[in-house]
């Protein structure tokens, strides 16, 4: 049974973050390509599809190029301090981001650390 619950628990951390970002991938894909779309038709004369993808993925690399950055860093800090001021954006934002920070291959404190549990059926427990 403990296996059951440890798996179930480890299959939930992992695919949570998964189907976040992927929700969030599509959405602001079709964001981006329902804002661009229309722009590269009137610009090139005729749609192309995978625009919309490509503009995305530009926007994304130039958002981790800046976050790779001193500079970049400093704005996007300074930013991000402004939007945690907005209720649901902190609500939602603070907590993905410390899980999908804590499964970070460069996180140096995802589960890094012992705790001493007092469990009312088997006593004290390090988990």
């Amino acid at each position: 049974m403990q296996l059951l619950r440890r798996s179930l628990i480890a299959g939930f951390v992992v695919t949570v973050p998964l189907i976040i970002s992927v929700a969030a991938f599509v959405w602001l894909f079709q964001m981006t390509d329902g804002v661009m779309g229309p722009l590269y038709a009137r610009w090139l004369g005729r749609e192309i599809p995978g625009l919309g993808l490509v503009t995305l993925l530009a926007a994304v690399l130039l958002v981790g190029t800046l976050a790779t950055n001193v500079l970049g860093q400093r704005v996007l800090q300074r930013g991000e301090a402004y939007l945690m001021r907005l209720p649901v954006f902190r609500a939602v934002y603070g907590p993905v981001k410390q899980l999908v920070a804590a499964f970070s291959p460069e996180s140096q404190l995802g589960f890094k650390t012992v705790v001493l549990l007092d469990d009312p059926h088997r006593g004290l427990v390090l988990g």
